[in-house]
């Protein structure tokens, strides 16, 4: 999911007329614990066995926290709101992110919807009568351009995939909305004074 607007971001960005390039000058404080947050959210989600759940949770908090510590930089509060949103579910359900099966089924994920009952995902959990803050669990559909297949996800990963969308295509077009004081100043000096 996150792949799909990664691309879209970056092919706007090309639309506007930006450079990649121009992602090398952004500059993001503590941008560390937004990449090792993510990572351990996968490392979790992909081997974490029983420690799964607890390692989600993690991941989503550094990510977090690694966003609220960048909240002026575009795209930063979406992800932040993002994260926020799916910490509290994760947390208010134990560790896992409750599925709306009924849709995981519509959408023609009935192997997911087996796997799901069968407990293969110790980071998910069938949402039931018994789940908190449904609004907030994997109750939307979505459609992968890059996998050609529907997904449930939650209201927070819209929020993630948007904010990271606009972080790609604001850093490829205006790489100067993330300076600090001091780099716009050294890039003044660089550039003659003007």
């Amino acid at each position: 999911m996150l792949v799909d607007f990664i691309l879209i971001g970056i092919l706007i960005g090309y639309l506007k007329r930006g450079n990649l390039t121009n992602l090398s000058r952004v500059h993001l404080s503590y941008w560390w614990l937004i990449l090792v947050g993510f990572g351990v959210k996968f490392a979790g989600l992909y081997g974490g066995g029983p420690f799964a759940a607890w390692l989600n949770w993690v991941g989503m908090g550094l990510v977090f926290l690694g966003t609220v510590l960048n909240w002026r930089v575009p795209g930063m509060k979406l992800i932040s709101l993002g994260s926020l949103a799916n910490l509290l579910v994760i947390f208010a359900n134990q560790g896992k992110m409750p599925v709306y099966l009924p849709l995981a089924d519509r959408l023609g994920l009935s192997s997911l919807v087996e796997r799901l009952q069968s407990g293969a995902f110790p980071d998910y959990t069938p949402l039931s009568s018994f789940s908190r803050l449904v609004f907030l669990g994997d109750v939307l559909p979505y459609f992968s351009l890059i996998a050609r297949q529907p997904f449930v996800i939650s209201l927070g990963d819209y929020f993630i995939g948007f904010g990271v969308m606009v972080f790609i295509l604001r850093g490829m077009t205006n790489p100067w909305v993330f300076e600090t004081a001091s780099s716009a100043e050294e890039r003044r000096e660089a550039d003659g004074g003007l």
